[in-house]
């Protein structure tokens, strides 16, 4: 029986999602939307045969919604997760897994509580042919020990405004979840490095900065960051390794020659980049919840450990050196 998709947030990601679930993902149906934009939840309601309901809270507590997608604003992750738990339903939250390290806590503290894993955080990442790739080449020993993840995130625009703290905790902290993943490694200290801003940055904020993370086992994860690049959406990877390198390029293009003119199209947005990884990741979600896997992709454990990670990047802005960062015990749940 097909699992029946509750999708709160209509917006791109939101949208794309409810979409994705009602016809590209097997054993799922979107049963559900909500949105404060009533008029864009019940025209996607139509589209694919789901009900509009009146408040999240409507859609979270539906006999007729077996699972959740999150997929509104950051500051109402946590609240809607909580909300989530106390029902019993799984949950795919996309990431932040809040908007602060007190509301992560809350979330992660809440489903330990219960004692069984009901949150996937949306780090699509994880699922993106690229990284997985480097994953594999990396877990094999191919190119030896990793010594440097070079990392580039590119945008051609900021959607939610250029402020720096924001950036880290929201674009970042995609780099910040693929690095632990990619290494196996948590990480110890921070440092952030700005400069010259580019033309559409406001007065005190930083657009692009250097964001220098090193593992507890001493690798060096540097992290370009640059949220008006103008150009387009673009996301690089290079590993510099003890017996050789690995590079991850963007992933989306081809190379067009026609008369006199060679070039490539760049996407202006994640989804022309990820949406692959979009979609293998709400697979295996589903996957997960009809019990034919165990919890897949980045749990909360993950969610909370990028928060902290994030949060001492943000520290480091201000800092004259490294930040620190030190992780409590992972909970056992997570193991």
């Amino acid at each position: 029986m097909a699992i029946r998709v509750g999708v709160i947030g209509t917006g791109n990601i939101g949208t794309a999602h409810a979409i994705s679930l009602a016809r590209e993902v097997s054993g799922s149906t979107v049963s559900a939307v909500f949105d404060v934009a009533t008029e864009r939840a019940q025209s996607l309601a139509d589209e694919i045969g789901a009900r509009a309901l009146p408040s999240a809270q409507a859609l979270i507590e539906d006999d007729d919604v077996d699972a959740i997608v999150i997929a509104s604003p950051d500051g109402l992750h946590a609240e809607q997760a909580l909300a989530g738990l106390s029902v019993g339903k799984p949950m795919m939250l996309e990431k932040p897994l809040a908007p602060t390290l007190e509301e992560a806590k809350a979330v992660l503290d809440a489903e330990v509580a219960t004692g069984k894993r009901s949150i996937m955080l949306g780090f699509m990442r994880r699922f993106d042919p690229g990284y997985v790739a480097l994953k594999a080449a990396l877990t094999a020993g191919e190119v030896g020990d990793a010594l440097i993840v070079h990392n580039m995130h590119r945008n051609a625009f900021a959607p939610y405004g250029v402020d720096s703290a924001m950036n880290i905790a929201n674009s970042a902290v995609h780099e910040i979840d693929i690095n632990r993943w990619l290494l196996d490694d948590d990480y110890a200290s921070v440092q952030v490095v700005t400069g010259r801003p580019g033309p559409d940055v406001p007065t005190g904020q930083h657009d692009p900065m250097l964001i220098t993370f090193t593992t507890r086992s001493g690798v060096l994860v540097p992290i370009e960051l640059f949220m008006t690049a103008h150009f387009g959406y673009q996301v690089m990877c290079q590993v510099v390794a003890s017996e050789g390198v690995l590079d991850m390029g963007d992933g989306t293009f081809i190379t067009r020659s026609t008369t006199g003119v060679r070039g490539q199209d760049i996407p202006e947005l994640w989804l022309g980049r990820f949406g692959e990884a979009y979609r293998a990741e709400l697979q295996a979600w589903i996957d997960s919840v009809r019990g034919l896997t165990g919890p897949a992709g980045a749990s909360t454990w993950d969610g909370y450990a990028a928060a902290l990670s994030a949060q001492a990047a943000v520290a480091a802005l201000t800092s004259d050196g490294a930040v620190g960062i030190e992780l409590p015990d992972r909970p056992a749940l997570y193991a």
